[in-house]
């Protein structure tokens, strides 16, 4: 690389003049970083997530870190944390079936889960039908999920009044 591109790179890359460049790049007897370096120190030169490398004669930027990846980075583990602590939290918490206060079934959430995404239309009829045979619904585990009992609670309820009014008839 001759003096001329040495130049233009080091201008470039630090965002100074010509003459600038010129006269660090003398100062450095020609080394590219040396210069680099010289106009940091004399708060010329722009600093940058960047580093010069001499081997050989030609010097090119090679770029050590950019933020953006730094970023996607945190992104990317914060999406996956949330995914590993909501796996942990369908593990250690229980959706129940209970007839006369003894419970009948107790799987993990992320079974329950999976069992409506695969059999919904007849998993949805079978707990219907069970809430008018005294069957009981609940969430069980550290997480107290009072909306879910809620609701769960709600639904007996419901079932309840309508057995009592079809007993009436």
């Amino acid at each position: 690389m001759d003096t001329f591109e040495k130049v233009e790179k080091l201008r470039e890359k630090a965002n100074v003049t010509f003459e600038e460049a010129k006269a660090a790049l003398d100062e450095a007897n020609g080394d590219l970083l040396d210069a680099m370096i010289l106009l940091e120190k004399q708060g010329k030169a722009e600093t940058r997530a960047e580093s010069f490398s001499t081997k050989k004669e030609a010097t090119d930027l090679i770029v050590v870190d950019q933020p953006e990846s730094r970023e996607e980075k945190k992104r990317g583990n914060a999406f996956t944390d949330k995914l590993k602590a909501l796996w942990h939290k369908s593990c250690e918490n229980y959706f129940v079936i209970e007839k006369d206060e003894e419970p009948i079934v107790n799987i993990p959430i992320w079974a329950f889960i999976l069992i409506l995404i695969f059999t919904w239309h007849v998993t949805l009829i079978l707990m219907v039908i069970a809430l008018f045979f005294g069957c009981k619904y609940s969430f069980q585990g550290p997480d107290k999920m009072k909306m879910a009992n809620n609701v769960c609670e709600k639904a007996s309820e419901a079932a309840d009044k309508v057995k009592e009014e079809y007993n009436k008839l």
